[in-house]
C-alpha cells in the first residue's frame, strides 16, 4: 500500500522514488497513483512537509526543530486568549515558533476577522479548498539553555518585499507570546515598532 499524505485542502498526495544517474535515490511527490515506483513509507531521515502559506506538500531531508511542543502550545493559548484574529495555526521550524492566520484574518485588523466555521457561512464550503494562510508575527528562540525567544514582526519593504524585524524585549515565551500575540487583528500591530 503506497504512503499517501492528505494536505489540508483534502488533496491526496503520493510520493515516488526515482533512482539518478549516480545510483542515489531522488523523491517526487504526485497527487497520481498511477506510478509503479510509488514507497510505501518515508524514508529515514526524511520528513513530509505541508507548506503552512499553501498547502503544497514537500517531501525533504528532515531539518530539526529547536522549540518545544509545550512552546507552541503556550504561544496558542496566548495567541487565542489575547489576540483579536480567529483562524490561525501555530508552525514551528528550526529555532522559530510562526504564527499563521487565514486570509480571512487580518495582522492589524484592516478586515473583519473571520473564524473558520464564518467564512464557510459567507463563501461556502469550497472555500477551504483555496484557503491561503500567511505569518506576520513569529518568535525566535534566542538562548536554548535559558529558553529566551525574541518576537519578530513582518515589516514590509515594498509592494511585495518584506523582511522580520525583532519588536519588543526577549524574554520567556509564556511573556512574549502574550505581550506581542494581544496586537494580532488590530491596529496597534503597527504600533510595535522594530528594535
Amino acid at each position: 500500500m503506497p504512503y499517501s499524505y492528505t494536505n489540508f485542502h483534502g488533496k491526496k498526495h503520493f510520493f515516488r522514488a526515482v533512482e539518478t544517474k549516480t545510483g542515489a535515490q531522488r523523491y517526487y511527490v504526485t497527487t497520481s497513483q498511477e506510478y509503479t515506483n510509488l514507497i510505501n513509507y518515508i524514508p529515514e531521515g526524511y520528513e513530509v512537509m505541508e507548506m503552512p502559506e499553501n498547502a503544497r506538500v514537500i517531501i525533504r531531508k528532515k531539518i530539526p526543530v529547536l522549540t518545544t511542543s509545550e512552546e507552541k502550545e503556550i504561544v496558542y493559548d496566548a495567541i487565542k486568549g489575547f489576540s483579536a484574529i480567529k483562524d490561525f495555526f501555530i508552525y514551528s521550524e528550526k529555532d522559530l515558533i510562526h504564527v499563521y492566520h487565514s486570509q480571512f484574518n487580518s495582522d492589524a485588523g484592516q478586515d473583519l476577522n473571520l473564524s473558520r466555521n464564518e467564512a464557510i457561512k459567507i463563501y461556502g464550503e469550497q472555500i477551504e479548498k483555496w484557503m491561503r494562510f500567511n505569518t506576520s508575527l513569529r518568535f525566535r528562540l534566542i538562548n536554548k539553555e535559558k529558553r529566551l525567544f525574541q518576537a519578530e514582526r513582518k515589516v514590509y519593504l515594498g509592494f511585495f518585499d518584506y523582511s522580520f524585524y525583532p519588536i519588543g524585549e526577549k524574554g520567556l515565551i509564556e511573556n512574549s507570546a502574550r505581550v506581542n500575540g494581544k496586537h494580532l487583528g488590530r491596529d496597534s500591530f503597527f504600533d510595535l515598532t522594530p528594535n
